[in-house]
């Protein structure tokens, strides 16, 4: 007992206050702690007096499901917002100056003109292929003949 309230009850009350919390929230972050409180609660049933045990048995439980959940949870459930910018992926560009693997160029692509840079060398005039955009940049690859 905690201020004469019985820890099942107390730890009952945390699960459910996690449990609302994750629900209330977009982002995964309270329900390692409700799986953590469960447990702890269903120690605390078994165990009553053993408030240390509890404690240990949340703390564990909250550290293992987050250990074991947090990676696959956020590689499944992160989204990629697009954005504008990448509609330009994969379109062609005109090179107004020469890029290089040590400096970067210009291109102009749907009537705006980008800084690009490349691990290929890409003359001016030639014709080249945005494969990313990092930050203000575009990264492009020439396009050869064969493509």
């Amino acid at each position: 007992m905690i201020f004469g309230i019985p820890t099942v009850y107390i730890w009952l009350a945390l699960t459910i206050v996690f449990v609302i919390i994750e629900v209330a929230t977009t982002d995964i972050s309270s329900i390692w702690f409700a799986a953590g409180a469960l447990v702890s609660t269903v120690v605390a049933w078994l165990a009553p007096q053993a408030v240390a045990v509890q404690a240990v048995a949340f703390a564990a439980v909250t550290v293992v499901a987050m250990y074991l959940t947090k990676p696959i949870l956020t590689k499944y459930l992160t989204k990629k917002t697009p954005t504008n910018m990448d509609m330009y992926i994969g379109k062609q560009a005109l090179v107004l100056s020469d890029i290089t693997a040590e400096s970067m160029g210009r291109v102009k692509v749907g009537g705006l003109t980008w800084q690009a840079k490349s691990t290929q060398r890409i003359n001016k005039g030639q014709m080249c292929r945005i494969i990313k955009i990092e930050g203000a940049s575009l990264v492009v690859e020439n396009i050869t003949v064969n493509q």
